[in-house]
């Protein structure tokens, strides 16, 4: 039986999954993500022995939202955790005697869903997830686009004039993601019942999904992150939002993720998996 291991590292919480054949996860851990940059590799360690039992591990991959060095299996400079240049890949590689690669966590997601997800139906679709930050990757044909680094969604600069909270400018993150929501609005996403705060909030995001649309002209754009699995709540304000740009074209299908939360952890066991061949 094989003894595959994904790891998603958050700003704040990390979760490790074991999969027995990278379509599924079978059991998971869930730990405060060490801010101690010193500590990271030797948790990880502990944890994977705690999950994988006496068992040998065959494969691991390891996704994270910040900018990834593949080659040389490193995590750079993340926004929301206190790391520098952090290398994973070597330490674990050695640990566990088994191939580690690494994704960002985007990406990660957006393959999660391309193959057993609501990507299913498109062969070109964007993801973009909306947590912490914000995020996504362009899908094509089951892939994301070989681009040099990974598409910074939540990097457009938009600039708006918004009911009742002024004239709003700088980055779609900062205007729209779940930090941004928490800051404004006084709550998180999951504590907000105010009908018209919500229309509010859907206005937001209708700036870079609009944009998305237009630039990159996907079948669709599928919504996952912690922010997402309240879709619900706003997504018919969103569709009328985007309505009012009068786009040339049909827009295409705006959707949650079938994986909303757990998109990530599933890409890097499918991505483990590939390892073996």
């Amino acid at each position: 039986m094989l003894m595959i291991i994904g790891i998603d590292i958050g700003g704040t919480k990390t979760t490790i999954g074991l999969s027995h054949n990278g379509e599924g996860i079978d059991d998971s851990i869930t730990i405060a993500t060490p801010q101690n940059q010193r500590k990271v590799v030797e948790t990880l360690q502990y944890e994977i022995r705690k999950l994988a039992g006496s068992d040998g591990v065959d494969a691991i991959a390891i996704c994270a939202p910040a900018p990834i060095d593949k080659r040389r299996g490193m995590i750079l400079s993340p926004h929301n955790i206190p790391w520098h240049n952090l290398r994973l890949c070597s330490p674990l590689q050695k640990a566990f005697k088994c191939p580690v690669v690494i994704e960002h966590d985007a990406t990660a997601g957006g393959i999660a869903e391309a193959r057993f997800g609501a990507g299913k139906p498109y062969s070109l679709f964007c993801y973009v997830t909306i947590s912490t930050g914000i995020g996504g990757v362009i899908m094509y044909n089951n892939s994301p686009l070989p681009t040099p680094h990974n598409a910074e969604f939540g990097a457009q600069i938009v600039e708006s004039e918004h009911i009742g909270m002024g004239k709003l400018s700088g980055s779609y993150e900062h205007l729209a993601s779940g930090r941004a929501i928490e800051r404004d609005f006084g709550a998180r996403a999951a504590d907000i019942h105010n009908r018209h705060e919500w229309q509010i909030i859907a206005r937001r995001f209708s700036y870079g999904l609009y944009n998305i649309s237009q630039i990159v002209a996907p079948e669709a754009i599928i919504l996952g992150g912690g922010v997402s699995v309240h879709y619900k709540r706003f997504a018919r304000s969103l569709q009328k939002e985007l309505q009012q740009y009068q786009p040339l074209y049909a827009l295409p299908k705006i959707l949650p993720a079938k994986h909303v939360e757990t998109a990530p952890l599933l890409g890097t066991v499918y991505l483990a998996a590939q390892q073996l061949g």
